[in-house]
């Protein structure tokens, strides 16, 4: 039956997800028709042919949307960071296969994918549209360009501006949604002072532009630095990161209208470590206070930002309390993996908010996430595009 009807005690509305109480969704061919009260909808339908999913005391909200993710890539896996170039092409597939059903499972009904090897998020991306293969709808960018000296477990090595030109242009071919560069190095320096950035201003404007050309966004990890400086005048629409940025980088992000996507965990999250080399985890220690510092200045300065789990997959609702944490309201903590993720990632037409001729990307939780964020963690019901995955 593709006509469904939602009952929750409680639902989350539009781009301030305003709750109604005693709500009702009405979901016609995948799709949300209306949004009403269960009073009056069934004063209203007294014989419609619905299929009737009463969800009881529970919030019911947009589908999460995890803005940077990686599929092959599994953070909660010993020695994951060499798995990207060790690790077969059928093996990074089995490893996708499997952390996509488990991000659905979580409640992430879209995912932003920021570079898997050999196109393996391209091809899943059509299996998922097909039906093949269960998982998050996905935002693909194909290969990750990366200079042969610099950062990017995910990346491929390129040396030029025609290097990087082609891959742009072979990765636009293959379909994808927006375009992937790697600025800087992972993380902040250990003795602080200059951050080391690997591609030039003509590399970076090239990429930028070719993807213009499609109305492809292009993305850049970057935690800061003079990197960063050239990345904003190349026009990069998206910085991923910015552990490091100083005040007069984050605002030179802010003045352009630029968005930053927060992966507050890697530094802030300690069950991470267990999964990260030593010298990583020392890198985290020391400059876990920096970061913080950083990233509270993003969410008190009213930049636009949303979140990503970069690879911890299932825990996107630990980035939503970050937030929290570092000063964002509830509402916007909240809009940072909902509304605002699909402002970001440019598809707030099809989803991110309940609201009428929007996906049917449905979620509900126990308790009240608007008093207690870490309600995303008890996720009960996952419905994508009108169909149920988890009830």
């Amino acid at each position: 039956m593709n006509n469904k009807v939602l009952f929750a005690s409680r639902i989350l509305v539009g781009n301030e997800l305003t709750p109604i109480l005693n709500g009702c969704i009405v979901i016609v061919d995948g799709k949300i028709e209306k949004i009403t009260t269960q009073e009056n909808f069934l004063n209203e339908n007294t014989n419609a042919d619905y299929e009737k999913i009463d969800l009881g005391d529970c919030t019911v909200m947009p589908g999460m949307i995890d803005c940077h993710n990686h599929l092959s890539l599994d953070a909660r896996l010993h020695g994951h960071l060499d798995m990207m170039n060790i690790c077969s092409e059928a093996e990074l597939t089995v490893m996708a296969i499997k952390s996509m059903k488990d991000d659905l499972m979580s409640g992430v009904t879209t995912a932003r994918c920021l570079g898997d090897r050999n196109y393996i998020d391209v091809c899943l991306k059509k299996q998922v549209e097909k039906g093949n293969v269960i998982g998050p709808n996905l935002l693909v960018c194909g290969i990750g360009m990366r200079s042969i000296h610099g950062h990017g477990y995910v990346g491929l090595p390129h040396s030029g501006v025609e290097e990087v030109r082609r891959t742009a242009r072979e990765n636009m071919a293959q379909g994808v949604d927006l375009l992937k560069i790697f600025i800087t190095a992972g993380a902040p320096p250990m003795n602080g002072g200059w951050v080391p950035y690997f591609m030039t201003y003509e590399e970076m404007k090239t990429v930028v532009d070719e993807g213009k050309q499609l109305n492809l966004n292009t993305s850049a990890h970057c935690v800061g630095g003079e990197g960063l400086k050239i990345g904003v005048k190349a026009g990069v629409e998206i910085f991923e990161h910015v552990y490091c940025a100083t005040d007069d980088e984050l605002e030179l992000i802010q003045k352009n209208d630029r968005w930053i996507d927060l992966t507050s965990g890697i530094f802030l999250d300690p069950s991470r470590e267990q999964f990260c080399p030593e010298s990583f985890v020392k890198n985290v220690h020391k400059n876990r206070e920096l970061v913080f510092n950083t990233l509270q200045k993003v969410v008190k300065n009213g930049m636009k930002f949303s979140l990503g789990t970069d690879a911890y997959h299932t825990f996107l609702y630990r980035e939503v309390e970050y937030a929290n944490q570092l000063g964002a309201s509830v509402v916007d903590s909240i809009k940072g993996v909902t509304v605002n993720a699909a402002i970001m990632c440019g598809i707030q037409n099809k989803t991110g908010s309940i609201a009428e001729n929007l996906a049917a990307d449905i979620i509900a939780v126990k308790g009240n996430p608007l008093e207690n964020v870490s309600c995303l963690s008890q996720v009960t019901f996952v419905m994508k595009d009108g169909k149920v995955y988890k009830m």
